[in-house]
């Protein structure tokens, strides 16, 4: 027989409609022993007196007004604004995604796999069918994939599924930008992603994607595709974009119309200077030239990687205003910029025995972990290479399972706690905390020791620093710069003293020893000569920020 067009779910040719007539004539009724559910799913499979035609890329599904209209407002109100004779287009959803809720729509249940949740939950929200929504969102929870994480990440609403989507894309960051989910991005998930340090895809690709992805969005905004209008949708989104890391033809050629004349000036200049037209500048991802030092190998470190505790903060573009950020996103709040660069070169190399008016004093050198922002585009504006920093994952080691309040700094006495690396790293910072109940603020002395000899008797001071910092009372955890970096050596004891100042802070408990993260073994040993309750198990220095070398 003829096939017919594709009707509900199934297809109806001529021999279906004759059985059906003959069922009629013969008196028999195809409700008989069937439940409501099930009636509709006659209806709809079989097409019975159906008045509503969706064109669905080119594939024709019949549904009833009737049952649309009683199960959903959008279609209530696009249903009434249509001829009855009409033929609605939907041009944007799968024709399967599109059967799969008419299902839900007549039966209240339909069968969501992981090929095919991301496209349901996306026809779900358009028409507001909330138990689809709910329904595609408890399987997503379980079973996000490299196609629909993007997808999820736009429609979560709850942190703890926005980090888990976070931590997903930057762990297969090269397979998931080249999803179409990822060109569906909304605009502060967009901006969040492509700045973080973590999300380790080429330059070029990179770029490539955010073209797609703004003709993408001029059609989402109804803008006509053209250079005006897509600079307008990307905003900053394209400043954090490491054109430094281009080659200088790929930038000539392809980037240059994307750029301010200011901008694509300083990046061709820089390159120039540099000499280096393979575009590979060799300078770590998280670590910002100064301007007075842009040639030099030092750099301060201007990124946090961590993935559990950042504000919820928005951009200082039009984007994230109010959506809220996943707690693994960092904030981007341009007004609280601050460059973090030390007066003077703190590295030692004398003993411990050195008295405490030769410890450099260093400023700015702290900042709450919570407001921590990877590449400013304020300071992008004022520091060029910031376009020439590469992107590589820094290694934060946390460890305490919990947070507390009330520890107080009396007598004197100092913290301190040792390590043992498994491998060879470069310790670029460390978290600290803060005050709580009530803004306070800290004078710190502090210094990093190694052990040359048996532990305790024979250590030499590698780095040390006299600093302070204003704590707000809410914020629990800072990060602590050190700049340069200090190199530690794998099966070596060191250790981290700090003289604290002020009030009462936060301080964690349940300390866990030894922390395993991304390959490496870290041992944290209690600092017997350090008498302000801070061990292995609980007190001040949550966490350490390493690079590998």
């Amino acid at each position: 027989m003829r096939p017919l067009m594709k009707r509900g779910t199934a297809n109806i040719t001529e021999e279906t409609e004759v059985k059906v007539a003959r069922m009629a004539s013969a008196g028999e009724d195809w409700r008989t022993g069937k439940s409501i559910i099930e009636c509709n799913r006659y209806m709809l499979d079989n097409s019975v007196h159906t008045d509503v035609t969706f064109n669905v890329k080119s594939t024709m599904l019949l549904a009833h007004r009737t049952i649309l209209i009683s199960r959903s407002q959008v279609f209530e109100s696009l249903l009434t604004s249509q001829a009855s004779s009409g033929v609605i287009s939907i041009p944007d959803i799968e024709p399967a995604v599109f059967g799969k809720m008419l299902s839900f729509i007549y039966c209240d249940s339909v069968d969501v796999d992981d090929s095919d949740a991301a496209g349901l939950l996306a026809a779900a929200k358009k028409y507001k069918i909330s138990g689809l929504e709910a329904l595609c969102m408890q399987k997503m929870k379980t079973g996000v994939s490299i196609e629909s994480v993007c997808i999820v990440l736009n429609h979560a609403a709850d942190s703890q599924l926005k980090d888990k989507c976070v931590e997903f894309i930057f762990k297969f960051p090269q397979q998931v930008i080249e999803t179409s989910g990822f060109l569906q991005l909304q605009p502060q998930h967009l901006l969040a992603i492509i700045a973080d340090d973590r999300f380790n895809v080429k330059e070029e690709l990179i770029f490539e994607t955010l073209v797609k992805w703004s003709e993408k969005e001029c059609i989402r905004q109804n803008l006509s595709i053209n250079l005006p209008h897509q600079n307008q949708v990307l905003g900053d989104i394209v400043k954090l974009v490491r054109f430094g890391l281009m080659e200088h033809k790929y930038v000539k050629e392809k980037c240059k119309k994307f750029l301010s004349s200011e901008s694509y000036v300083d990046i061709m200049e820089e390159l120039a200077e540099l000499g280096n037209n393979s575009g590979l500048i060799k300078k770590k991802r998280g670590l910002v030239a100064t301007p007075d030092d842009s040639n030099s190998v030092s750099s301060t470190l201007t990124s946090n990687s961590s993935s559990r505790v950042f504000d919820h903060g928005a951009s200082s573009t039009s984007y994230g205003a109010s959506q809220g950020l996943p707690s693994s996103f960092t904030s981007f709040q341009s007004n609280n910029t601050r460059v973090l660069h030390p007066r003077s070169n703190p590295m030692e190399t004398s003993t411990s025995s050195r008295s405490s008016q030769d410890i450099p004093e260093v400023t700015d050198c702290i900042r709450p972990v919570e407001a921590v922002q990877r590449y400013s585009l304020e300071h992008r504006e004022r520091v060029r290479l910031g376009y020439f920093i590469e992107r590589e994952q820094r290694i934060i080691v946390e460890r305490f399972e919990a947070t507390q309040s009330g520890k107080a700094y009396t007598r004197d006495n100092k913290d301190g706690v040792s390590f043992i690396s498994s491998e060879n790293l470069k310790l670029h910072g460390m978290l600290i905390y803060g005050s709580h109940q009530r803004p306070g603020s800290y004078e710190i002395e502090l210094e990093i020791l190694v052990d040359t000899g048996i532990r305790g008797s024979d250590l030499q001071r590698v780095y040390a620093l006299k600093t302070s910092m204003s704590s707000d009372g809410a914020t629990k955890v800072y990060e602590l710069i050190v700049s340069p970096a200090v190199m530690i050596k794998s099966a070596k004891v060191y250790t981290i003293r700090a003289l604290f100042k002020g009030q009462a802070s936060f301080y964690g408990v349940k300390g866990i020893s030894p922390v395993l993260k991304n390959g490496l073994q870290i041992d944290f040993v209690t600092d017997i000569t350090c008498l302000n309750l801070t061990s292995k198990e609980i007190g001040q220095f949550p966490g350490l920020i390493f690079e590998k070398v």
